[in-house]
């Protein structure tokens, strides 16, 4: 999932990777976290935080990037870019279980629980999920659908929605304040018989941020 992500991966091991996850929940979801981890930047004031948590992983990693990995050789004829996630899969699961366990280690040690307390008195408290049930469409379908439908969410001010290619390659989208939307003509000419496609929607809050996301749903319609 990292070198996918980060597109280190071979083109054809690229692209059964992507038919695999086109119709695997799991992955979808897994790949998902990845690309929010990936494009995540801190918070005001965690700054500290994320930089004391850098330093620990690079003096983790300091002694695991020492040992030779067919994966070491390959980045060293094309580096990709830099990317944590590619960082924990050096040594393998070995290395990720235990920077795990240190990590665990860490927030036990500290004795202290996550701040969840409101930003103001005046403003509610988010907290983040991953969980939008998408309703329509999924799976194989009669007839071409006329929109997205999905559970709405009480805190959510907004929703962004994307229809994609299964190589992820994006075809449309839009923003909308209701749990559904009319897909536009031109995208329904591209929705022909046989042909898979994605979608994925995420909900904001009133501040446009992330709170929420459905993962990739995979539609098709009959041949």
């Amino acid at each position: 999932m990292g070198s996918l992500a980060d597109g280190s991966l071979g083109q054809l091991a690229a692209a059964r990777l992507r038919n695999h996850v086109s119709g695997c929940a799991r992955c979808q979801t897994e790949l998902t976290l990845l690309e929010e981890f990936e494009n995540a930047a801190p918070a005001p004031g965690e700054e500290g935080a994320v930089s004391w948590i850098s330093a620990r992983l690079e003096r983790r990693f300091s002694g695991a990037s020492a040992r030779p990995s067919p994966l070491r050789i390959h980045r060293e004829v094309a580096p990709p870019r830099h990317s944590w996630f590619t960082a924990l899969n050096v040594g393998g699961f070995g290395v990720a279980a235990a920077t795990l366990s240190l990590a665990l280690t860490i927030g036990l040690r500290e004795g202290r629980a996550p701040d969840l307390s409101q930003p103001s008195a005046a403003a509610p408290a988010v907290l983040r999920s991953a969980g939008i049930t998408t309703l329509s469409p999924a799976g194989d379908l009669a007839a071409p659908p006329g929109e997205l439908r999905w559970a709405p969410l009480t805190d959510a001010a907004s929703y962004s929605v994307r229809v994609m290619e299964v190589d992820f390659a994006e075809l449309w989208s839009a923003e909308t304040r209701d749990a559904s939307i009319a897909l536009s003509p031109a995208l329904r000419m591209q929705i022909v018989p046989g042909k898979p496609l994605l979608w994925e929607v995420v909900a904001k809050d009133a501040a446009g941020r992330a709170v929420a996301w459905s993962g990739k749903q995979r539609f098709r319609v009959r041949m």
